[in-house]
């Protein structure tokens, strides 16, 4: 009887033990950016474009069914590089999250392009092994087209495109 009792609370001391240590942390995602200004009115990076430094980026998700609960909200700002990391806490499968940034209040690049969000899944049942999120480049334009610009659709070979 007595050995069956140490064979009992045995079994019982293991199941408690993992099942505290089946516990999950909640993810820890990570998700990275960048910001720049085109010169040029191409909607996309050339090397004309420049990194834009102090933008306001924030990530949004919201509940898929109903689009007016905000689930989680998160502020970065862009570095000298453009860059921008914003940590986030949890997996959102069940969300729609974007991240928008702000038009910067100072400097040439103040109009916005229509690339100035995007949308990014932020879920571990994706298939991606990297708790980093990607986003595409963000980017603002010069109220003028820099005089460089036609040099580079010329490199670019998009001539035929502008005529």
């Amino acid at each position: 009887m007595a050995r069956s009792f140490v064979v009992v609370a045995l079994f019982v001391s293991v199941l408690c033990f993992s099942s505290a240590l089946a516990r999950k942390t909640p993810e820890k995602f990570s998700v990275q950016g960048k910001i720049y200004c085109d010169p040029c009115h191409f909607a996309f990076e050339s090397r004309l474009s420049f990194p834009l430094s102090g933008v306001s980026v924030s990530l949004q998700c919201i509940k898929e069914e109903n689009n007016t609960i905000i689930t989680y909200l998160k502020n970065s700002t862009s570095d000298a590089n453009g860059m921008y990391n914003i940590p986030v806490l949890g997996d959102h499968e069940d969300d729609i999250c974007v991240v928008v940034a702000d038009s910067p209040n100072e400097g040439q690049c103040k109009e916005a392009m229509p690339n100035k969000s995007d949308r990014i899944i932020i879920t571990n049942n994706m298939g991606a092994a990297s708790l980093t999120r990607y986003v595409n480049p963000l980017g603002f334009m010069t109220q003028t087209i820099d005089s460089q610009c036609n040099v580079v659709v010329h490199e670019l070979e998009l001539d035929n495109l502008f005529d």
